[in-house]
Protein backbone atom coordinates (compact mmCIF):
# COMPACT_ATOMS: atom_id res chain seq x y z
CA UNK A 1 0.00 0.00 0.00
CA UNK A 2 1.55 3.45 -0.90
CA UNK A 3 1.42 5.99 2.16
CA UNK A 4 -0.56 9.25 1.46
CA UNK A 5 2.41 11.31 1.83
CA UNK A 6 4.17 9.19 -0.84
CA UNK A 7 0.46 9.73 -3.30
CA UNK A 8 1.36 13.24 -2.33
CA UNK A 9 4.52 13.34 -3.61
CA UNK A 10 3.82 11.84 -6.45
CA UNK A 11 1.10 13.20 -7.75
CA UNK A 12 2.63 16.22 -7.21
CA UNK A 13 5.73 15.48 -9.70
CA UNK A 14 3.24 13.91 -12.20
CA UNK A 15 1.34 17.46 -12.31
CA UNK A 16 4.98 19.46 -12.49
CA UNK A 17 5.90 17.06 -15.51
CA UNK A 18 2.72 18.30 -16.79
CA UNK A 19 3.39 21.15 -16.59
CA UNK A 20 6.71 20.91 -18.18
CA UNK A 21 4.89 19.82 -21.32
CA UNK A 22 2.46 22.52 -21.08
CA UNK A 23 5.54 24.59 -21.17
CA UNK A 24 7.69 22.64 -24.32
CA UNK A 25 4.47 23.22 -26.13
CA UNK A 26 3.26 26.36 -25.81
CA UNK A 27 6.67 28.07 -25.72
CA UNK A 28 7.31 26.49 -28.61
CA UNK A 29 4.09 27.42 -30.57
CA UNK A 30 4.45 31.04 -29.81
CA UNK A 31 8.67 30.63 -30.97
CA UNK A 32 6.99 29.23 -34.66
CA UNK A 33 4.28 32.31 -34.78
CA UNK A 34 7.34 34.62 -34.69
CA UNK A 35 10.13 32.65 -36.64
CA UNK A 36 7.59 34.08 -39.73
CA UNK A 37 7.60 37.39 -38.62
CA UNK A 38 11.06 39.30 -37.99
CA UNK A 39 12.97 38.91 -35.39
CA UNK A 40 12.63 40.37 -31.65
CA UNK A 41 16.06 41.99 -32.40
CA UNK A 42 15.07 43.77 -35.46
CA UNK A 43 11.39 45.06 -34.11
CA UNK A 44 13.58 46.02 -30.90
CA UNK A 45 16.09 47.95 -33.21
CA UNK A 46 13.64 49.38 -35.79
CA UNK A 47 10.80 50.94 -32.61
CA UNK A 48 14.09 52.39 -31.56
CA UNK A 49 13.45 54.54 -34.72
CA UNK A 50 10.21 55.33 -34.30
CA UNK A 51 10.06 55.57 -30.85
CA UNK A 52 10.66 59.31 -28.94
CA UNK A 53 11.05 59.50 -25.00
CA UNK A 54 12.34 62.94 -25.62
CA UNK A 55 8.66 63.27 -25.58
CA UNK A 56 7.76 62.22 -22.22
CA UNK A 57 9.27 60.95 -19.04
CA UNK A 58 8.85 58.55 -16.21
CA UNK A 59 8.27 60.40 -12.65
CA UNK A 60 6.98 59.63 -9.25
CA UNK A 61 3.33 61.24 -8.90
CA UNK A 62 1.42 62.71 -6.15
CA UNK A 63 0.79 58.84 -4.97
CA UNK A 64 3.77 57.55 -4.96
CA UNK A 65 3.74 55.30 -7.97
CA UNK A 66 5.70 55.96 -11.32
CA UNK A 67 3.82 57.64 -14.36
CA UNK A 68 4.40 59.08 -17.34
CA UNK A 69 4.21 62.79 -18.11
CA UNK A 70 4.79 65.10 -21.40
CA UNK A 71 8.27 66.89 -21.47
CA UNK A 72 6.66 69.32 -24.15
CA UNK A 73 3.83 70.27 -25.72
CA UNK A 74 2.69 67.01 -28.15
CA UNK A 75 -0.30 67.65 -30.68
CA UNK A 76 -3.09 65.35 -30.87
CA UNK A 77 -2.39 62.68 -33.40
CA UNK A 78 1.25 62.26 -32.48
CA UNK A 79 2.99 59.10 -31.91
CA UNK A 80 4.98 58.84 -28.93
CA UNK A 81 5.91 55.40 -28.37
CA UNK A 82 6.20 52.04 -29.80
CA UNK A 83 7.60 48.46 -28.06
CA UNK A 84 7.43 45.21 -28.23
CA UNK A 85 6.67 43.08 -25.03
CA UNK A 86 9.42 41.52 -22.66
CA UNK A 87 7.44 38.41 -22.17
CA UNK A 88 4.81 37.43 -24.06
CA UNK A 89 1.55 34.67 -25.17
CA UNK A 90 2.54 31.59 -24.11
CA UNK A 91 5.29 32.90 -21.98
CA UNK A 92 2.83 34.77 -19.82
CA UNK A 93 0.27 32.02 -19.67
CA UNK A 94 2.73 29.56 -17.57
CA UNK A 95 4.20 31.77 -15.84
CA UNK A 96 0.22 32.66 -14.73
CA UNK A 97 0.48 28.55 -14.33
CA UNK A 98 3.58 28.12 -12.28
CA UNK A 99 1.97 31.08 -9.63
CA UNK A 100 -1.54 29.33 -9.19
CA UNK A 101 -0.42 25.78 -8.84
CA UNK A 102 2.26 26.27 -6.36
CA UNK A 103 5.21 25.36 -8.52
CA UNK A 104 6.67 29.08 -7.80
CA UNK A 105 6.33 29.78 -4.22
CA UNK A 106 8.09 33.38 -3.65
CA UNK A 107 9.59 35.64 -5.89
CA UNK A 108 13.07 33.99 -6.48
CA UNK A 109 11.59 31.12 -8.40
CA UNK A 110 9.99 33.55 -10.41
CA UNK A 111 12.66 35.14 -11.71
CA UNK A 112 14.17 32.18 -12.35
CA UNK A 113 11.74 31.61 -14.47
CA UNK A 114 12.11 34.89 -16.40
CA UNK A 115 16.04 34.01 -16.55
CA UNK A 116 16.45 30.83 -17.49
CA UNK A 117 13.04 29.32 -19.04
CA UNK A 118 12.20 32.86 -21.09
CA UNK A 119 15.78 33.97 -21.15
CA UNK A 120 15.40 38.10 -20.23
CA UNK A 121 18.74 39.75 -19.22
CA UNK A 122 19.35 41.24 -15.72
CA UNK A 123 18.48 44.77 -17.41
CA UNK A 124 15.24 43.29 -18.60
CA UNK A 125 14.14 41.67 -15.66
CA UNK A 126 14.77 44.75 -13.17
CA UNK A 127 12.40 46.80 -15.11
CA UNK A 128 10.11 43.96 -14.79
CA UNK A 129 10.16 43.59 -11.08
CA UNK A 130 10.05 47.68 -10.91
CA UNK A 131 6.44 47.41 -12.06
CA UNK A 132 4.05 48.00 -10.09
CA UNK A 133 1.67 44.82 -8.33
CA UNK A 134 -1.52 45.69 -7.60
CA UNK A 135 -1.96 42.33 -5.81
CA UNK A 136 0.59 42.36 -3.35
CA UNK A 137 -1.40 42.28 -0.74
CA UNK A 138 -3.64 39.18 -1.85
CA UNK A 139 -0.59 36.09 -1.53
CA UNK A 140 -1.04 33.26 0.40
CA UNK A 141 2.33 33.07 2.57
CA UNK A 142 4.27 29.70 1.54
CA UNK A 143 7.24 27.99 3.31
CA UNK A 144 9.59 28.23 0.93
CA UNK A 145 13.05 30.08 2.60
CA UNK A 146 13.36 32.82 0.27
CA UNK A 147 9.75 33.79 0.47
CA UNK A 148 8.97 37.47 2.12
CA UNK A 149 5.42 38.65 2.87
CA UNK A 150 5.84 41.91 1.19
CA UNK A 151 7.33 41.05 -2.16
CA UNK A 152 6.01 41.37 -5.45
CA UNK A 153 5.07 38.23 -7.68
CA UNK A 154 5.15 37.97 -11.77
CA UNK A 155 1.00 36.98 -11.66
CA UNK A 156 0.66 40.29 -9.87
CA UNK A 157 2.73 42.37 -12.14
CA UNK A 158 1.18 40.71 -15.26
CA UNK A 159 -2.10 40.82 -14.04
CA UNK A 160 -1.45 44.79 -13.35
CA UNK A 161 0.27 45.74 -16.50
CA UNK A 162 -0.30 43.16 -19.48
CA UNK A 163 -1.93 44.25 -22.14
CA UNK A 164 -4.31 42.14 -24.78
CA UNK A 165 -3.06 42.50 -28.46
CA UNK A 166 -5.90 42.31 -30.39
CA UNK A 167 -3.60 40.96 -33.43
CA UNK A 168 -2.61 38.40 -31.56
CA UNK A 169 -5.05 37.13 -29.17
CA UNK A 170 -3.15 37.19 -26.46
CA UNK A 171 -0.91 39.21 -23.81
CA UNK A 172 2.20 40.79 -23.60
CA UNK A 173 3.95 42.38 -20.88
CA UNK A 174 5.54 46.40 -22.11
CA UNK A 175 7.89 47.66 -19.25
CA UNK A 176 8.57 51.24 -20.24
CA UNK A 177 4.10 51.19 -21.55
CA UNK A 178 3.12 49.65 -18.54
CA UNK A 179 4.51 53.42 -17.14
CA UNK A 180 1.50 54.98 -18.19
CA UNK A 181 -1.45 54.89 -15.95
CA UNK A 182 -4.89 54.56 -15.92
CA UNK A 183 -7.62 57.17 -17.01
CA UNK A 184 -11.39 56.64 -18.02
CA UNK A 185 -10.85 59.86 -19.54
CA UNK A 186 -7.46 59.26 -21.47
CA UNK A 187 -4.92 61.45 -23.65
CA UNK A 188 -3.18 58.12 -25.15
CA UNK A 189 -4.64 56.07 -27.17
CA UNK A 190 -3.05 52.51 -28.58
CA UNK A 191 -2.86 49.77 -31.14
CA UNK A 192 -0.96 46.75 -31.96
CA UNK A 193 1.12 45.67 -34.97
CA UNK A 194 1.55 41.70 -34.35
CA UNK A 195 3.09 42.61 -30.48
CA UNK A 196 4.18 45.80 -31.60
CA UNK A 197 2.02 47.96 -29.15
CA UNK A 198 1.84 51.41 -30.20
CA UNK A 199 1.10 55.02 -28.34
CA UNK A 200 -0.39 58.24 -29.28
CA UNK A 201 -2.07 60.90 -28.41
CA UNK A 202 -5.69 61.55 -29.17
CA UNK A 203 -6.01 65.24 -27.82
CA UNK A 204 -3.35 67.91 -27.42
CA UNK A 205 -1.66 67.29 -24.35
CA UNK A 206 0.14 70.26 -22.59
CA UNK A 207 3.96 70.22 -20.90
CA UNK A 208 3.99 68.21 -17.41
CA UNK A 209 0.41 66.74 -18.28
CA UNK A 210 0.26 63.24 -16.93
CA UNK A 211 0.11 60.65 -19.63
CA UNK A 212 -2.55 58.16 -19.24
CA UNK A 213 -4.30 55.19 -21.44
CA UNK A 214 -7.52 53.16 -21.09
CA UNK A 215 -6.80 49.40 -19.56
CA UNK A 216 -10.02 48.40 -20.57
CA UNK A 217 -12.92 48.73 -23.15
CA UNK A 218 -15.11 48.31 -21.21
CA UNK A 219 -14.90 51.85 -19.20
CA UNK A 220 -16.50 53.15 -22.46
CA UNK A 221 -20.06 52.02 -21.70
CA UNK A 222 -20.31 52.13 -18.05
CA UNK A 223 -21.23 54.75 -15.70
CA UNK A 224 -18.36 55.67 -12.90
CA UNK A 225 -20.37 53.42 -10.29
CA UNK A 226 -20.09 50.63 -13.00
CA UNK A 227 -16.80 51.06 -14.03
CA UNK A 228 -15.21 51.72 -10.72
CA UNK A 229 -16.11 48.13 -9.62
CA UNK A 230 -14.80 46.60 -12.73
CA UNK A 231 -11.74 48.33 -12.50
CA UNK A 232 -11.65 47.15 -8.50
CA UNK A 233 -12.06 43.64 -9.57
CA UNK A 234 -10.02 43.35 -12.60
CA UNK A 235 -7.26 45.68 -11.51
CA UNK A 236 -7.85 45.49 -7.62
CA UNK A 237 -7.42 49.55 -7.49
CA UNK A 238 -9.90 52.46 -6.84
CA UNK A 239 -10.23 54.66 -9.87
CA UNK A 240 -9.49 58.36 -9.10
CA UNK A 241 -8.93 59.92 -12.61
CA UNK A 242 -10.85 62.96 -13.60
CA UNK A 243 -13.50 61.25 -15.40
CA UNK A 244 -14.96 59.46 -12.59
CA UNK A 245 -13.82 61.87 -9.80
CA UNK A 246 -15.09 65.71 -9.41
CA UNK A 247 -11.38 68.20 -8.62
CA UNK A 248 -13.91 70.35 -6.79
CA UNK A 249 -16.77 68.28 -4.63
CA UNK A 250 -18.30 71.57 -3.59
CA UNK A 251 -18.65 72.44 -7.26
CA UNK A 252 -21.92 71.86 -8.79
CA UNK A 253 -20.64 71.97 -12.49
CA UNK A 254 -18.30 69.55 -11.99
CA UNK A 255 -20.76 67.39 -10.62
CA UNK A 256 -23.44 68.18 -13.95
CA UNK A 257 -20.21 67.18 -15.73
CA UNK A 258 -19.85 63.92 -14.23
CA UNK A 259 -23.28 63.43 -15.02
CA UNK A 260 -23.52 64.17 -18.36
CA UNK A 261 -20.13 62.20 -18.78
CA UNK A 262 -22.77 59.25 -17.21
CA UNK A 263 -25.56 59.60 -19.97
CA UNK A 264 -23.23 59.98 -22.44
CA UNK A 265 -21.52 56.62 -21.86
CA UNK A 266 -24.60 54.68 -21.27
CA UNK A 267 -26.56 55.94 -24.21
CA UNK A 268 -22.93 54.85 -26.06
CA UNK A 269 -23.74 51.00 -24.92
CA UNK A 270 -27.35 51.34 -26.10
CA UNK A 271 -25.90 52.42 -29.52
CA UNK A 272 -23.56 49.51 -29.47
CA UNK A 273 -25.63 46.82 -28.16
CA UNK A 274 -28.61 48.17 -30.58
CA UNK A 275 -26.13 48.04 -33.79
CA UNK A 276 -25.16 45.10 -33.37
CA UNK A 277 -28.16 43.99 -34.24
CA UNK A 278 -28.34 45.29 -37.01
CA UNK A 279 -28.64 43.40 -40.11
CA UNK A 280 -25.35 44.34 -42.43
CA UNK A 281 -27.36 43.57 -45.56
CA UNK A 282 -30.37 45.96 -45.31
CA UNK A 283 -28.23 49.04 -44.17
CA UNK A 284 -30.76 51.88 -43.39
CA UNK A 285 -29.97 55.69 -43.25
CA UNK A 286 -30.74 55.52 -38.91
CA UNK A 287 -27.82 52.81 -38.98
CA UNK A 288 -25.23 55.35 -40.04
CA UNK A 289 -26.74 58.04 -38.09
CA UNK A 290 -25.99 55.62 -34.92
CA UNK A 291 -22.79 55.57 -35.91
CA UNK A 292 -21.91 58.54 -36.16
CA UNK A 293 -23.98 59.60 -32.88
CA UNK A 294 -20.84 56.89 -31.27
CA UNK A 295 -18.10 58.14 -32.60
CA UNK A 296 -19.25 61.79 -31.76
CA UNK A 297 -19.63 60.88 -28.26
CA UNK A 298 -16.75 58.52 -28.21
CA UNK A 299 -14.52 62.40 -28.99
CA UNK A 300 -16.53 63.89 -26.19
CA UNK A 301 -15.28 61.49 -23.84
CA UNK A 302 -11.68 61.06 -24.88
CA UNK A 303 -12.25 57.60 -25.89
CA UNK A 304 -10.47 57.71 -29.56
CA UNK A 305 -7.89 54.95 -28.70
CA UNK A 306 -9.99 52.59 -30.75
CA UNK A 307 -11.96 54.73 -32.88
CA UNK A 308 -10.70 53.96 -36.27
CA UNK A 309 -12.02 50.32 -36.13
CA UNK A 310 -15.77 52.89 -35.94
CA UNK A 311 -14.44 54.92 -38.47
CA UNK A 312 -13.88 51.93 -40.81
CA UNK A 313 -17.39 50.63 -39.72
CA UNK A 314 -18.65 54.24 -40.96
CA UNK A 315 -17.26 54.82 -43.84
CA UNK A 316 -17.99 50.99 -45.19
CA UNK A 317 -22.09 51.71 -43.83
CA UNK A 318 -22.04 55.23 -45.40
CA UNK A 319 -20.57 54.01 -48.89
CA UNK A 320 -23.10 50.99 -49.67
CA UNK A 321 -25.63 53.91 -48.50
CA UNK A 322 -24.55 55.73 -51.80
CA UNK A 323 -22.55 58.51 -50.03
CA UNK A 324 -19.43 59.96 -51.93
CA UNK A 325 -16.38 60.64 -50.56
CA UNK A 326 -17.16 64.60 -50.45
CA UNK A 327 -19.80 63.85 -47.85
CA UNK A 328 -18.16 61.45 -45.96
CA UNK A 329 -15.20 64.64 -45.34
CA UNK A 330 -17.90 66.37 -44.47
CA UNK A 331 -18.72 63.65 -41.69
CA UNK A 332 -15.43 63.72 -40.62
CA UNK A 333 -15.10 60.25 -42.25
CA UNK A 334 -12.39 61.47 -45.11
CA UNK A 335 -9.65 58.99 -46.22
CA UNK A 336 -6.99 60.78 -45.34
CA UNK A 337 -8.30 60.63 -41.54
CA UNK A 338 -8.98 57.27 -41.16
CA UNK A 339 -5.13 56.29 -43.06
CA UNK A 340 -3.73 58.51 -40.59
CA UNK A 341 -5.65 56.90 -37.34
CA UNK A 342 -4.38 53.32 -39.03
CA UNK A 343 -1.09 54.70 -39.92
CA UNK A 344 -0.59 55.61 -35.81
CA UNK A 345 -2.13 52.50 -34.37
CA UNK A 346 -0.78 49.74 -36.51
CA UNK A 347 2.24 51.21 -38.10
CA UNK A 348 2.88 52.41 -42.09
CA UNK A 349 3.58 48.76 -42.94
CA UNK A 350 0.34 46.86 -41.87
CA UNK A 351 -1.59 45.99 -44.47
CA UNK A 352 -5.14 47.76 -43.28
CA UNK A 353 -2.55 50.82 -43.43
CA UNK A 354 -1.33 50.51 -46.83
CA UNK A 355 -5.14 49.52 -48.16
CA UNK A 356 -6.05 52.93 -46.52
CA UNK A 357 -3.07 54.57 -47.88
CA UNK A 358 -3.89 53.07 -51.87
CA UNK A 359 -7.59 54.34 -51.60
CA UNK A 360 -6.55 57.44 -50.24
CA UNK A 361 -4.50 57.89 -53.16
CA UNK A 362 -7.11 56.58 -55.41
CA UNK A 363 -9.75 58.83 -54.06
CA UNK A 364 -7.57 61.96 -54.35
CA UNK A 365 -7.23 61.12 -58.25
Amino acid sequence: MVSRKKAKGKARKAAKEATKQVVKSSVAEDDSNHQQQESLEEQMQRLKLISNKNLFTIKQNEYGNQSAYAAEFIPKHTLIFAEVPAIRGGEIEIATLYNENGTHQCQADDDAFLKNNIGLDESTRKAIWELHDQFIDTYTPTNHPLYSPDEKRVLGIIKSNAYHSNEEGSRGLYPTISRFNHSCKPNVGYGFNGWEMRLYTTSDVQEGEELCTCYSDMVYFHNRIERGEFLKRKFNFDCICSGCNSSDNDDESEEQRLKQSDTRRERLRLLAETLAQRDRTNLKKSDLEMIMESINIMKLESLEHNISTTYRLAREWAMKLGEDEASLEEKCLGAELYAKLLELSKGEKHPETIQAMMEMRRKST
